[in-house]
């Protein structure tokens, strides 16, 4: 009896050890501090992160700590891909494609007008069709890992009301990227105005409009108030909100600390996606009814006038270097299996 008892209290010691030897190697283990800044003006940045910083650190079970700063807390918003390559920031959220004349096949990203026609596609084209896969190869040469976050609609707000193509020449539009590429063959003048001074660039007539993702965060920018056209359909959906990360960070976390950080920005960016949705859908109604905002359908025939510039366009795209040109097919895959 005594020398089972003895024996009992070995082994219950043992497990005594290991257990309290696993609490404190958990205790210990180091915490990472992460920041991330975003391109975003604050309420957006915090309307579109959600929970994700809560969320990260009970994934991670504590060894992930992220900080979430607004577009140029740290640095420029043009600045973030450099800083992340090189670890001044540790993640960035970011526009897809603003970089396109660094990484061609992020271009397609920013969304091509008429490519797509509702968002289920859009997550098709980038999952299942494997444009995620272009992305990432285009974005390791600048030591950057990419995790996409949330897609959306991109819009235009004007003084005046666009009934047809013609009417677009002679306007000047704050635009940027593909929606800039686009404008231009339309006949609009085009220039960059960064978001903190953007209203007042509208109010003062520095531009005639202006995009900002769709109407619900125009609606969050005050476009309302001054510009009293929107343009339907939205030449746009299928732009990315994405997040990239210091490439060198992502090799080195642990296969448990990369699963918490791609699954909580996956949560997160699906309610960014509806939260967005839903914010749109309630801007839309209160421009009209307070705001009495002019919803301008184009007629049929000048939205074909647009799809062809987008077709040339998308020609355009392809010749650029050999991602751009698999982007392009497997887009082209894509309508076909739709039967477009």
């Amino acid at each position: 009896m005594k020398r089972r008892n003895v024996l009992w209290a070995l082994v219950w010691g043992m497990v005594m050890v290991f257990a309290f030897g696993t609490l404190a190697s958990a205790a210990d283990e180091p915490k990472l501090k992460l920041r991330m800044q975003t391109h975003l003006i604050p309420n957006q940045t915090k309307r579109v992160i959600g929970t994700l910083v809560q969320d990260l650190a009970a994934a991670s079970k504590g060894t992930l700590e992220l900080s979430v700063f607004p577009a140029g807390a740290i640095v420029p918003v043009k600045e973030m891909m450099d800083a992340v390559g090189k670890g001044t920031l540790d993640l960035a959220m970011y526009p897809e494609g603003f970089w396109y004349k660094a990484i061609p096949v992020s271009e397609i990203g920013q969304g091509l007008p008429y490519s797509f026609i509702n968002f289920d596609e859009v997550r098709e084209y980038m999952f299942k069709k494997g444009y995620v896969n272009l992305l990432r190869e285009g974005y390791a040469k600048h030591n950057v890992y990419i995790i996409p976050y949330e897609p959306f609609s991109v819009g235009l707000m004007t003084k005046k009301p666009i009934h047809k193509v013609e009417d677009l020449k002679g306007m000047k539009l704050r635009a940027m990227g593909i929606m800039a590429d686009f404008l231009g063959k339309l006949g609009a003048s085009t220039t960059v105005v960064a978001a903190g001074e953007l209203y007042t660039a509208l109010a003062t007539g520095v531009v005639d409009g202006a995009h900002w993702g769709d109407a619900g965060p125009m609606y969050e920018m005050k476009f309302q108030e001054v510009l009293k056209n929107y343009m339907e359909p939205e030449p746009i959906i299928g732009s990315w909100n994405n997040i990239m990360i210091n490439l060198d960070l992502w090799k080195k976390l642990k296969p448990e600390q990369r699963a918490a950080l791609e699954s909580t920005l996956q949560k997160a960016g699906m309610a960014g996606f509806t939260s967005s949705r839903t914010l749109t859908k309630t801007a839309k109604e209160d421009m009209a009814k307070k705001w009495k905002v002019q919803f301008v359908n184009l007629p049929e025939a000048e939205q074909k006038k647009m799809d062809k510039v987008s077709e040339d366009m998308e020609a355009e795209m392809a010749k650029k270097d050999a991602l751009s040109a698999k982007a392009v097919n497997l887009l082209k895959e894509l309508r076909k299996e739709k039967g477009r």
